[in-house]
């Protein structure tokens, strides 16, 4: 139901034998579990990858582990979620896998070499934003974008490096909460071979790829305590050792970090070192939440939807009057991340090339993004912050602080319970 939701056209299986049976033209990616009958995961995945070596393979398991991760990446695993974990960020994953194992980055080449884009918006705040981001992307100095969640923090980051000089380059994302600390600190720094079980050759990490270009830290107030000593000598010396290494490599990427919470308020916990955060905060940029630039709605809500339909191989859509007034009247408390997922689901089941009220209404008002929930809570006059903070501690106290059942209740994975437990100052 969920992945027809999102406008995908599923195929299950209950076994690995039969998973490769269905392989043919036509299927686009494969999400598979860990802990299959027959033959386990990992072994489907080599298969398929052996009969489709170019189609993308989501693992999910619950063992959250570095040796696993590297067993399933070994054996030609596109990406890997841990259980529990958000629905929603299953399908962000399955949609970027496809997208990048249809239109894989060529080499850098003069021909190819990205365009400098235009920077359009409606709103002052953010007319005044795409200034600095201009004049930012001229140094090579170390940015941090703050914003709530969903405002496009990843957006911004990308346009920086595409303005630089760096942007015949690689931009590299990594995402600090997405990974065990073990797999996190081998996919940043790299590892050689026999670091750790698994580890059977040696590899390279996103410092090392990305060198010349960009490496973008998304959430990196998830960033664990271990890791943060280690990041801050990168900043300072450019220099580092692959897990298990002992030779000094050096870097010359240019760092991009982001975060959706207040990084000087974990500094005065003391989850959050405090010379890293001066290292990272060279030059701060606030991106507003969407409610606070109403007026690039109609803009942004036709660039998705062009997306869409680019994605669907499909004509784009029109909105009619009072479906944009819709839209306009709504607080956005998920910022451009909910607008793109209420315009997915309205596009899914409406009925022809143009978009009534009615469709968009719907959506907001269905239970399955939780979008009437948050626009209550909106209304209250609560931020962004206070509303999650609020929602995780009920929950929390409603299982008797049981960290596993959060998990289940809220959609998330328990190292996500971690992180909210250690954002919101609870022991």
């Amino acid at each position: 139901m969920a992945a027809r939701e999102h406008g995908w056209n599923p195929v299950s299986t209950g076994s690995g034998h039969e998973a490769i049976t269905l392989i043919k033209p036509g299927i686009e990616a494969v999400v598979l579990d860990l802990g299959l009958p027959g033959i386990n995961g990992i072994e489907t995945t080599r298969l398929i990858h052996e009969k489709s070596p170019g189609l993308p393979v989501i693992m999910l398991t619950g063992t959250n582990d570095a040796e696993t991760a590297a067993q399933a990446l070994k054996a030609g695993a596109s990406d890997y979620l841990t259980k529990p974990f958000e629905i929603q960020r299953l399908f962000d994953l399955l949609r970027a896998t496809v997208k990048t194992s249809k239109n894989p980055t060529p080499p850098a080449s003069p021909s190819n070499t990205p365009q400098k884009v235009s920077l359009e918006t409606s709103s002052a705040r953010m007319k005044q934003l795409y200034w600095q981001v201009e004049k930012a992307a001229a140094l090579d100095s170390t940015i941090l974008l703050t914003g709530e969640s969903g405002t496009g923090k990843t957006h911004i980051a990308r346009q920086i490096h595409l303005l630089s000089n760096r942007a015949d380059q690689d931009f590299i994302t990594v995402s600090c909460p997405a990974l065990p600390r073990e797999l996190l600190e081998t996919e940043l720094f790299g590892h050689e071979k026999g670091a750790f079980t698994g580890a059977t050759s040696s590899r390279a990490g996103r410092f090392e790829q990305a060198s010349a270009g960009t490496i973008f830290l998304d959430e990196i107030g998830d960033l664990p305590p271990e890791l943060q000593p280690k990041l801050l000598n990168v900043l300072q010396d450019r220099e580092y050792f692959r897990v298990g290494g002992n030779k000094l490599l050096r870097t010359n990427t240019r760092v991009i970090a982001a975060t959706n919470v207040d990084l000087h308020a974990r500094v005065e916990a003391g989850t959050f070192r405090e010379d890293l955060y001066y290292r990272l905060n060279i030059i701060e940029l606030m991106i507003p939440p969407l409610r606070e630039r109403k007026e690039d709605i109609p803009q942004i809500t036709r660039h998705i939807l062009s997306r869409i339909a680019c994605n669907r191989n499909t004509e784009t859509w029109e909105l009619t009057k009072t479906a944009s007034e819709a839209l306009m009247k709504f607080n956005w408390p998920g910022n451009v991340r909910q607008l793109e997922n209420v315009l997915e689901r309205a596009t899914a089941f409406s009925n022809g090339p143009v978009i009534e009220a009615e469709d968009i209404v719907s959506v907001l008002e269905s239970p399955a993004p939780t979008a009437k929930a948050w626009q209550i809570l909106s209304e209250s006059g609560l931020t962004l912050h206070e509303i999650e903070r609020e929602a995780f501690i009920q929950t929390y106290i409603r299982t008797g602080k049981n960290k596993a059942k959060t998990a289940r209740e809220l959609g998330i994975s328990e190292r996500s319970v971690y992180n909210l437990m250690g954002r919101h100052g609870l022991k």
